[in-house]
């Protein structure tokens, strides 16, 4: 694949400066008061937006999403058709893990309980996010080196960077859905027990 390497350096720039300004909100900065579909629709796009493709026309939340989790329990139903604080903290968390990782995943990195458990958990989310986020803006950067540098010329430069990129999110993903694979049961949930193994 071609691509501007200009371009591309411009981009990555725009996106740094993208990254080291943008924060979720916190528990306290969601709405207070319960919010129609639409309403958390149009929020949570706002919010996580930069996960769609520019120009692709794709929402990263639809109403058909919406009501797909709360059938599959990943998220509790509405209340008189309105979400509240934990529900929009709650679709929050799922439309991040949902970028790298399969749904049953996802069910187990959400909190369990009430809203106060939500609280505390996405108070953890968005923490980890803010570290990670600066984290892989840095390491975005000591691998874009040669994208930046105008002396470099091979013609793989980006595409070194899309290859790079695609690999670490692949071990990611697998690292993640590994740990979640391995979690015990909750104390009043029971275990899974392993058919027998053959031979």
């Amino acid at each position: 694949m071609r691509y501007d390497k200009r371009q591309i350096a411009q981009k990555l720039i725009r996106w740094e400066r993208f990254v080291g300004g943008f924060c979720l909100p916190n528990w306290d900065e969601l709405p207070q008061i319960a919010l129609y579909m639409d309403q958390v629709i149009t929020l949570i796009n706002g919010y996580l937006g930069f996960f769609a493709f520019e120009g692709s026309g794709e929402k990263l939340l639809t109403p058909s999403m919406v009501n797909n989790y709360v059938k599959t329990k990943l998220l509790p139903p509405p209340v008189g058709k309105k979400y509240g604080r934990g529900q929009v903290a709650r679709l929050i968390m799922i439309c991040t893990f949902k970028q790298s990782l399969g749904m049953a995943a996802v069910r187990e990195l959400l909190p369990s309980g009430g809203e106060e458990a939500v609280r505390r958990d996405y108070g953890q989310f968005i923490a980890a996010h803010r570290r990670l986020l600066l984290l892989f803006a840095e390491q975005v950067k000591a691998s874009a080196a040669s994208v930046f540098d105008e002396t470099a010329d091979t013609g793989t430069e980006v595409n070194d960077l899309v290859v790079a990129s695609a690999v670490a999110a692949s071990f990611g993903r697998l690292l993640a859905e590994k740990i979640v694979s391995l979690r015990l049961p909750e104390p009043d949930e029971p275990a899974e027990t392993e058919p027998p193994q053959a031979g």
